[in-house]
């Protein structure tokens, strides 16, 4: 239960103010089991928390383990940001079988806090609501609110009911059976004046089974002024379920002194071996740049220590990682540092190809990679050959074979993308529609054996819409393959999300090109930059940045996601999954990048921070699939 808020009372007992209150719900001795009160060390809760007057940030409770308390065992749930100012807390709690208690917390917002110190939360006897769960009487508040040199007194009386069950549906899945609670704290302070001042605050709780708390709406009136607080699940690892989204961690710090360009350190590289993730980057140093590794578990937490890539050198530029079930392939470079070069690297961090490895184009760049039949397919540009497209494949043991033209004689390409779909790769690039018209960019697709055969006879279009069509992401199914981009056809800035099907066969559905395509994320609640994608196993996870710096433009900003079902047919309803929460202050969230493993998919995007004396990191949080319960 979050503490209760007194700033009300002072301001309305040092004004002299009076009235309010409210009604007590109907007394049944009735409860809920224990069940509903999960307690294990690690067990850890993720909230979306919106209070008046405070900009929405996300808090993390984890239990962190036990503790005596006034001579009692209690249970430590860790608060990373409880207050939205970044500042950690902890509370304690008792359970047995008869209760579960309230015994405290680190922090205090002041006097309410100390006497309102114990309490049930819930009685598992049957007696949760035969009679008060606190009843204090004129008690010294330890406070001269109306400034005459004498202590204020209070009475405080706090009731609970179950109100019912419900099947309750969030961000996070379906749970059925859930507990709505309903808490009334009740209160009257006593001025030594003979002035006196009423509150009311209403907390309704909703509690499933086996995971605990889920959604709290707080609200407290004192003299017809009212304050409330929402708190909604968002993520939660209890009891072996997982589900939804964890606040975000800083996996890979230090990588860039802070400025305005996002190309350095540039787009991270991402890939799962079906359990934990290789996550790239490149960093700076005192001497030059370099390209480092770091693990990341199935939990989102960084594991090991850092894997040094390349020794210094003064290259720098985006990295894409591609798993082939037996070696992770690091494709550096292919940013404003031309080059393109690959080196293998074992599950256990252990870096196969001295740098810079495989040379596959000394004036690549805009490189993509995908892994299929046990090898990998580089696509990338040459500054040397304009409007054309190129290709390697890379064998397990790092060979590259002979460099072949995927396509030619377009005005300009840009963003290549690309995926194996159990039969042949398919590539997906933006070119420009008119030399004229070098904005308006349309998206092609070709596909590709893997004995390096271009299937089709010629590229196909995935999307001719008006205006722009801007950094296309592909991954695919046992059926189809799915393509995302950022599409401008009705404004020419910011950008909405869209996707469409492909085939195997090369059949292009959500069609025609010129009018076609799933809209995914569109206006205000896509404004939409840098998409992602990956498959899971049963769905898609669609990925963008929105906006850029915090409410910059008008309207929520960091890093967005949405679930798109196989057949397009199901979407994240608007405006999609907060991932990342706001940015900070003078920081854009950029590059997001996803890779799916065996139980979720792994969101990590830079924070490219431009506040004097700060250096850019990368964070990410896991996705877990949806639950029924």
């Amino acid at each position: 239960m979050k503490r209760l808020s007194t700033c009300l009372l002072i301001a309305l007992i040092a004004g002299c103010g009076g009235g309010g209150g409210g009604s007590t719900p109907p007394v049944e001795p009735t409860g809920i089991p224990e069940s509903y009160y999960p307690v294990s060390i690690g067990a850890k809760w993720a909230y979306d928390v919106t209070a008046s007057g405070v900009d929405s940030f996300i808090d993390e409770v984890v239990i962190t383990g036990t503790r005596l308390i006034s001579g009692v065992n209690a249970w430590v749930f860790s608060e990373i940001n409880p207050e939205g100012d970044g500042l950690p807390a902890e509370s304690y709690y008792a359970k047995d079988a008869r209760a579960f208690t309230y015994l405290g917390s680190s922090y205090s917002s002041g006097w309410l806090d100390s006497i309102v110190s114990s309490f049930d939360l819930m009685r598992f006897d049957g007696t949760f609501s035969a009679s008060p769960l606190l009843n204090i009487a004129n008690a010294d508040i330890g406070e001269d609110l109306d400034g005459d040199g004498i202590n204020e007194r209070v009475d405080v009386q706090i009731n609970g009911v179950v109100e019912g069950h419900e099947t309750l549906q969030t961000n996070l899945g379906s749970f059925s059976n859930t507990a709505r609670l309903r808490y009334d704290i009740t209160g009257t302070v006593k001025a030594s004046t003979g002035l006196s001042a009423t509150f009311h605050e209403t907390l309704h709780e909703w509690r499933a089974p086996e995971v605990g708390n889920l959604r709290q709406i707080i609200s407290m009136t004192a003299d017809g002024i009212t304050e409330s607080m929402s708190l909604e699940v968002r993520g939660l690892s209890v009891n072996g379920v997982v589900a939804g989204v964890l606040a975000p961690k800083e996996l890979l710090g230090a990588l860039a002194d802070q400025n305005s360009d996002t190309t350095r350190p540039g787009e991270p590289g991402l890939a799962s071996d079906g359990t934990r993730y290789l996550l790239v980057s490149n960093r700076q140093t005192d001497s030059g740049r370099q390209w480092i590794g770091q693990f990341v578990g199935p939990d989102g937490q960084a594991q090991d220590s850092i894997i040094e890539i390349s020794p210094v050198t003064d290259l720098w530029g985006p990295a894409s990682v591609v798993w082939n079930g037996s070696y992770y392939l690091v494709i550096t470079g292919g940013g404003s540092a031309f080059g393109v070069y690959a080196q293998r690297v074992s599950a256990t961090g252990e870096v196969l190809d001295a740098y810079p490895g495989t040379d596959l184009a000394s004036d690549g760049y805009n490189r993509a990679l995908a892994a299929g039949g046990g090898q990998w397919l580089a696509v990338y540009g040459r500054t040397n050959t304009t409007g054309t497209l190129f290709g390697r494949f890379i064998s397990s043991s790092g060979l590259a074979g002979t460099e072949f033209t995927i396509a030619t004689g377009y005005a300009g390409y840009e963003a290549p993308a690309v995926a194996f779909n159990g039969e042949n790769f398919v590539v997906v690039w933006e070119a420009n529609s008119t030399p004229e018209y070098p904005s308006a960019t349309d998206l092609y697709a070709i596909r590709i054996s893997p004995q390096g055969t271009i299937v089709d006879a010629a590229p196909f279009a995935v999307s001719t819409a008006p205006e722009a069509q801007l950094w296309p992401q592909i991954a695919c199914d046992a059926t189809n393959c799915l393509v995302t981009w950022v599409d401008r056809r009705n404004y020419s800035e910011p950008g909405d999300m869209y996707g469409a099907f492909v085939t195997r066969d090369g059949t292009l559905l959500n069609g025609p090109p010129a009018t076609g395509g799933i809209p995914i994320a569109t206006g205000e609640t896509a404004n939409a930059g840098y998409p992602a994608l990956a498959f899971t196993g049963s769905e898609y996870v669609a990925a963008w940045s929105r906006g850029a710096f915090m409410y910059n433009p008008p309207g929520s900003t960091g890093i967005y996601a949405a679930r798109v079902s196989t057949d397009g047919t199901a979407i994240t309803s608007a405006p999609g999954i907060a991932v990342s929460g706001t940015p900070e202050s003078y920081t854009q969230y950029v590059y997001p990048t996803l890779a799916a493993s065996s139980s979720g998919v792994l969101a990590v995007w830079l924070k490219n921070t431009e506040i004097f004396g700060t250096t850019k990191s990368i964070a990410g949080t896991v996705i877990w699939p949806k639950v029924s319960r």
